[in-house]
């Protein structure tokens, strides 16, 4: 069977290209396009075709974003996801690059696992009547599903990687996410897609700088501004998948720092034009944060978090996200019992 999904590299540095290759080429289903040359590309782009491009912005003969402008000029190509590489790239750029309508700006040298996670989340079958047709199978779907797990788990490792905080608050707060969503009569889908959705929530912070997450101290307020991009980016990331998982991540990674009152971040929503899976991540996010420790605390203790989000209820909070998380205290506390930190992970957080 042919390759469903075609990646096109270009690069004029062959030790980076050949790797490129070589992660893609170990994704199921996978083949890809290798061009050194920008010109010589564009010259016979009337014979190509593919699903994704990974465009190195800095070459010799022609700026990456301005190849990626090219690329999207083309009637047939217009849609196609853009994923940009370049050295330690700043604000700047991926500003540029956002409003030339490339897709995701990935880091110097290449991180593996990064890397495949962006491509499967950027990836497009070719064949639409084909991935169609295998959704309506059953027997098929049980295949996707799986598949769409084992992509979910892979992006989840991904945001763990680039987060300092412990690999279970993600898990946690998933599971807390569930509850409240149960306590607030939502049906058993809408409950299983939150659980499975949540621990993406900050996978944006996989776009900031290392600089900027090891950080020691406070943010300057230049910098706190590109910590909250990371709520755009995560929603970048995930937007416009056909998975109903991935859509619902996409939303929780773009408004789990919007609060009740209109003072959040990033489109400073209020009350309930917050989506409502924001509102439920805000809750689980916060209280598993204030639960935990964190290299500025110690861990609050149960008693106290759950006073900071009823004091909080109606300013901060979703007053009746509150009260449905704190008729599930036993639960919660089920959750905590269960899932605790490792002694590493609270060593590392301290």
């Amino acid at each position: 069977m042919s390759a469903r999904l075609s990646v096109l590299i270009v690069d004029d540095n062959r030790t980076s290209l050949a790797l490129m290759d070589m992660l893609v080429r170990k994704l199921p289903d996978c083949s890809t396009l290798l061009q050194t040359d920008a010109q010589l590309l564009l010259a016979s782009l009337g014979r190509i075709d593919y699903d994704v491009a990974v465009v190195a912005s800095r070459m010799a003969q022609l700026d990456g974003i301005a190849l990626a402008q090219r690329l999207m000029d083309d009637p047939r190509l217009h849609d196609k996801p853009i994923l940009l590489t370049a050295d330690e790239p700043d604000g700047a750029l991926r500003t540029r690059a956002a409003e030339a309508g490339i897709a995701e700006v990935l880091g110097k040298p290449i991180n593996p696992v990064e890397f495949r996670a962006r491509i499967q989340s950027l990836a497009r079958p070719r064949h639409a009547a084909q991935a169609e047709a295998e959704w309506n199978d059953p027997a098929a779907a049980s295949q996707i599903s799986a598949r769409e797990e084992e992509y979910l788990a892979t992006l989840v490792k991904v945001a763990c990687c680039r987060d300092l905080e412990s690999p279970m608050h993600g898990q946690r707060m998933a599971r807390y996410c569930a509850i409240l969503a149960h306590n607030l009569g939502m049906p058993g889908e809408f409950c299983h897609d939150i659980r499975h959705a949540a621990p993406l929530h900050d996978i944006g912070k996989a776009g900031l700088s290392d600089a900027l997450l090891r950080k020691a101290g406070f943010l300057s307020p230049e910098e706190r501004k590109a910590m909250e991009e990371h709520t755009r980016i995560g929603h970048g990331l995930l937007k416009g998948s056909r998975s109903r998982v991935f859509r619902m991540a996409a939303e929780i990674a773009l408004s789990h720092h919007e609060r009740w009152d209109g003072s959040g971040y990033p489109q400073r929503l209020r009350a309930e034009r917050i989506p409502l899976v924001g509102r439920i991540a805000a809750v689980a996010d916060v209280f598993d944060a204030l639960t935990s420790v964190r290299s500025y605390k110690a861990a609050w203790s149960v008693t106290n978090a759950f006073t900071y989000l009823h004091d909080n209820a109606g300013e901060q909070f979703d007053p009746a996200c509150v009260a449905a998380f704190e008729s599930a205290r036993d639960e919660i506390a089920q959750v905590m019992r269960c899932m605790p930190d490792s002694e590493d992970d609270a060593a590392d957080a301290a």
